[in-house]
């Protein structure tokens, strides 16, 4: 037997085995976090600060590691009233479950807003969620020197879950 010839093969005509995202490699998740960081840190540093927004990223998927594009996903276009309830990690996870089942070219979520430590010091929160997997980094903010009002620190991020949205 043939194996072109056997329609019934779960590999023919569906290489991701019924995922609708690819699996994505630690070198698109660490680009996901180099590219974030930097427009983050501009405008941290011009002392704006973020409630909370989601953005979607789209990784090629023959080059790892090289990000194709951004798009910024307004939360009240997905039934989600302000910033606020996504500080919650249900609701958030909620969110990503329906962004992920979406029919998208972007396979990777990116939820990020400015909060408080126990001890009052404000940081930056980045989430990194794909279908795998959720990593976070807490970069802190300090005071600027010079014209910057405000400095963001890089930090390494971390995996939260092991499969994010299971």
């Amino acid at each position: 037997m043939d194996i072109r010839d056997d329609a019934s093969a779960p590999w023919i005509g569906d290489p991701q085995g019924n995922r609708q995202h690819r699996f994505m490699e630690s070198a698109d998740i660490n680009a996901a976090f180099r590219e974030l960081f930097e427009p983050l840190r501009t405008g941290v540093r011009r002392g704006m600060s973020n409630e909370g927004q989601i953005y979607a990223l789209e990784m090629d998927s023959c080059i790892p590691g090289e990000l194709l594009g951004t798009e910024w996903i307004p939360v009240a276009s997905r039934g989600v009233d302000g910033a606020l309830p996504l500080a919650d990690p249900t609701r958030r996870r909620a969110l990503f479950d329906l962004l992920l089942a979406e029919k998208r070219v972007e396979a990777l979520f990116a939820y990020v807003c400015e909060r408080r430590g126990p001890g009052g010091e404000p940081f930056m929160y980045l989430e990194i969620i794909s279908a795998d997997g959720c990593f976070a980094a807490e970069f802190p903010i300090v005071p600027g020197k010079g014209w910057h009002k405000r400095e963001l620190v890089k930090v390494p991020h971390r995996r939260l879950d092991p499969v994010a949205l299971a």
